[in-house]
């Protein structure tokens, strides 16, 4: 089976986390996406953040030891990885996303969603968030991350 490498970022901000509304996915999710080549993880992340809704973020620290040294540097650790089960879509098959997931906050740009792939994107409460119907608006891992998170 296909695997491919993705970023996601939980975009924070006074208590609650930014949501967009994927139009070929129908639920609410933050935001992300697939990693260009020569692209880090981290650098993943911030990009589709931009991309899908026009905030750039600053990674938030999750680092056990920061290595800075001429033949070695740290990136910017996740918050967690899935192994995610992507179903059949179009001319795609069914594959495997390796989803680096982040934690961030905004540090400048404007809220303005890209259409293309996004509909909506509104701030979240975790009251909010588990309010939605994790049948219907919402994978329910992504219930579980929020209620984590905040």
């Amino acid at each position: 089976m296909r695997r491919d490498f993705t970023a996601t970022c939980y975009v924070i901000q006074s208590g609650a986390t930014l949501l967009i509304y994927h139009k070929k996915l129908k639920k609410w999710l933050p935001p992300g996406g697939h990693i260009d080549a020569n692209e880090t993880p981290p650098e993943a992340a911030i990009r589709e953040v931009l991309e899908e809704t026009g905030l750039i973020v600053e990674i938030l620290p999750q680092e056990n030891i920061v290595i800075s040294r001429s033949n070695a540097r740290s990136i910017e650790r996740p918050y967690m990885c899935l192994l995610e089960e992507i179903p059949a879509y179009g001319d795609q098959p069914q594959h495997q996303h390796m989803d680096f997931i982040y934690l961030a906050r905004p540090v400048g740009g404007s809220e303005n969603h890209n259409l293309a792939e996004v509909s909506a994107m509104r701030w979240f409460t975790k009251e909010e968030a588990l309010a939605l119907d994790p049948d219907a608006d919402i994978f329910i891992e992504t219930q579980e991350t929020i209620a984590h998170i905040l």
